[in-house]
């Protein structure tokens, strides 16, 4: 310490300082703070006039420098400060006496006073007690600065050390003597290149120091070395002080690093996998997606990270969401995964059905921190589940049976017609699956089976079987079936897998054939009839009618009329004889004039009181005499059944039926229509089988020769109702000739 002489050069900037003035004479209290409060720093003047009251103050306000003198009432100044030092520790203490001497100032130095300034009434001296209270001021907060400063270093995780010039630590804190696993004071003195491998010890001189020299500071990664031998990766940084030294400070990160190279193994693995990959928050925004997640989306990473989830969610999967975090986060939730499906939408609006695998990042003490999730485009699983959903309801509401077999014959799956609770064979499905087949089929059908289901694996080109069996039903009954067989997909090293069948039930099928079988017997035995009893009187008239030409004077025009009613019973006796045995001459079509064919049919039906209109100048492609024998038979049906309804009898001057023919709209065709009493709508559709006569006393085949010439011809016949109430018979799809 020395004894202020002289002013203070210069000035500082601080903040206010709080002097407390201790002295029992009130005209220097009054007077110091008069000269404190000329300085350039603020300063707030306290005073006390004995060694007890100015304690009272530090217990009660904060004060930043006391100046006392040294002769107090109740004790001198340096009891004064033993007692203040004891309240606030290293509190910048001035003793300012006019009656001191060199004893008492060097007494002063000894007990520890700040500084020790004589009062004079020079204002030059006065301004050095202002100067004093400053310095020392200012001193001490420096000094509680560097002690906060020295604590943090001390007490810091990270190790700090300081080296000289000549590369030797000056200090280590306890952190990076710990980190070494050395002493503190045993490093002290020591070069750096104690703790690091000679690789890196060279490395720093070539490198690292270098740098450091160069640009004042280096920041990176070395090995650092242990006492017992061992290395760690350190986080290493450097920096120059403006005397030389070198400030070093290192940490720890081989686990840091280890969790590098764990995550960058984990990058790894997820864009191996090739799954969308993603992380979110617990405000639900993503932290993190793959590439996977980003082609899928077609949005580029940094667009999504970020984001909130509802950017590329619906909010039905928003929803679903949240609540599956709820139930992961619940009570009642053994697990931290859960599985659910979302829809993604994408940057060009489609959407993407998605399975979400979703767990619970590692909480944090306690909390929420977000999920992982990997999606799976579920797109084309789910449309074939929604196929399956389709074929399994095909499936239940065919009217036919459906059963899968297993390699071994063996059924597996047996689904009734329509979806009922038995089978065609009386089982209900539960009773059958298991059971071998031959349980509902007999040896000859399964060899059979088994010849199509070999045709089927040898010819790649078939897909399908069929044939006929019998089932055997749970009363012992039989029940014809026709049963259609494919294979099911082989497995993964081409083995048969088994079968699946369709069987349909033909029992009524079957009935049909019998008795068309028996109606074929009749129609055989008809048309012998017709041959052998119509044709041998027929021949007999023929003879004699050529015998009476060449005899008899009769008129020529009525033997004319015979031979035509002859030649016309014979082409119905064909046409009888072609209906019974189903044999339909190929037709030859040429041009012919509608309206002649019709004039011409006219004069050779019996048309009583008949008239006919032809309202057609068409000229069609047809077969001359097939066309002539359909005319024919619609006009001698239009004459046959037109007469007048027996509820309303024509009678007296009443004409007959009156039958037009002409064009149908659009002029694909034409129609014969009648203004007779038509046919009835519930009887139309049977008007065209074979043996169908409303009245019972025609043949029944005049119509459905109708229908036989028009299908051979490639036309359609109709029948419907005419304007005037009647019968109209169209025939459609006929190609008309360019006139």
């Amino acid at each position: 310490m020395s004894i202020r002489d002289g002013p203070r050069s210069g000035g500082v900037s601080m903040d206010e300082i709080r002097v407390l003035y201790v002295d029992d004479e009130p005209q220097w209290a009054v007077t110091t703070a008069e000269l404190l409060d000329r300085r350039d720093v603020a300063i707030e003047t306290l005073s006390a006039t004995s060694a007890s009251e100015a304690l009272e103050y530090l217990t009660e306000r904060e004060i930043d420098c006391i100046v006392a003198e040294y002769d107090l009432p109740d004790a001198d100044g340096l009891e004064l400060l033993e007692a203040a030092r004891s309240e606030v520790d290293s509190i910048p203490f001035l003793l300012f006496t006019g009656s001191g001497s060199e004893a008492i100032a060097s007494e002063a130095i000894s007990a520890g006073v700040t500084d020790y300034v004589r009062k004079a009434d020079d204002p030059d001296r006065d301004a050095v007690l202002a100067d004093a209270v400053v310095d020392a001021v200012e001193a001490a907060h420096g000094r509680r600065k560097r002690d906060r400063q020295l604590h943090a270093v001390e007490t810091a995780q990270e190790g700090i050390s300081i080296l000289d010039s000549n590369g030797r630590f000056v200090y280590v804190n306890r952190a990076y003597a710990d980190l070494y696993g050395y002493e503190p004071a045993a490093m002290i003195g020591e070069h750096w290149e104690l703790l690091y491998p000679d690789d890196e010890v060279a490395a720093a001189h070539e490198e690292i120091i270098p740098t450091v020299m160069a640009e004042g500071e280096w920041r990176g990664e070395t090995t650092g070395l242990r006492a017992d031998g061992s290395t760690f990766v350190e986080a290493h940084s450097l920096s120059t002080t403006g005397n030389g030294d070198l400030i070093c400070t290192v940490q720890d990160i081989t686990d840091h690093k280890e969790r590098e190279r764990d995550l960058e193994r984990y990058e790894t693995i997820i864009e191996a996998l090739g799954d969308p990959v993603y992380t979110v928050d617990d405000d639900g925004r993503y932290t993190y997606v793959n590439d996977a997640y980003a082609a899928m989306t077609g949005y580029e990473k940094d667009e999504i990270v970020g984001e909130h989830v509802s950017v590329l969610l619906d909010d039905e999967s928003v929803e679903r969401g949240e609540a599956t975090v709820e139930s992961l986060l619940s009570a009642d939730t053994d697990g931290r995964q859960c599985t659910y499906e979302i829809t993604v939408e994408t940057s060009d609006g489609e959407a993407i059905r998605c399975e979400d695998n979703v767990s619970l990042l590692p909480l944090a003490d306690g909390q929420f921190r977000g999920i992982a999730g990997v999606v799976r485009d579920i797109t084309d699983r789910a449309e074939r589940e929604r196929e399956l959903e389709e074929y399994e309801t095909i499936v239940e509401t065919i009217p036919d049976e459906v059963y899968t077999l297993d390699a071994e014959r063996r059924l597996t799956k047996v689904v009734p017609p329509s979806n009922a609770e038995v089978t065609t064979t009386g089982y209900r499905p539960a009773e059958l699956v298991g059971e071998h087949v031959s349980l509902i089929m007999d040896e000859d059908d399964i060899a059979t089976g088994d010849r199509e289901i070999g045709a089927l694996l040898n010819d790649p080109d078939r897909s399908t079987a069929s044939f006929e069996m019998e089932t055997i039903t749970k009363d012992g009954q039989r029940r014809p079936h026709e049963n259609h067989i494919a294979i099911l997909p082989l497995d993964g090293d081409g083995r048969f897998q088994g079968t699946v069948g369709v069987l349909r039930d033909i029992s009524d099928r079957k009935e049909r054939e019998r008795e068309l079988r028996a109606q074929n017997e009749r129609l055989e035995r008809f048309a012998s009839i017709v041959s052998h009893d119509l044709r041998n009187p027929l021949n007999v008239a023929q003879g004699r009618l050529e015998q009476a030409r060449g005899t008899c004077d009769c008129a020529e025009a009525h033997l004319e009329e015979v031979a035509w009613a002859h030649d016309r019973m014979s082409v119905l006796i064909e046409n009888i004889l072609t209906v019974a045995r189903e044999r339909d001459p190929e037709p030859d079509p040429g041009p012919i004039s509608l309206a002649a064919v019709v004039d011409d049919c006219w004069d050779h039906v019996e048309t009583g009181a008949a008239a006919l209109r032809v309202e057609t100048d068409a000229v069609v492609r047809a077969d001359r005499a097939r066309l002539k024998q359909l005319l024919e038979n619609l006009l001698r049906n239009a004459v046959d059944h037109g007469d007048a309804d027996p509820a309303e009898p024509r009678g007296g001057d009443r004409p007959g039926v009156t039958i037009t023919v002409g064009d149908r709209e659009g002029g694909d065709g034409f129609y014969v229509a009648d203004d007779g009493p038509g046919i009835p709508l519930d009887e139309r559709e049977r008007v065209f089988e074979s043996g169908y006569s409303s009245d019972g006393d025609g043949t029944g085949l005049g119509l459905a020769i109708v229908e036989r010439i028009a299908t051979a011809h490639g036309w359609t016949a109709t029948v419907t109702e005419s304007a005037a109430g009647g019968a109209r018979f169209e025939l459609a799809g006929v190609d008309a000739v360019d006139r």
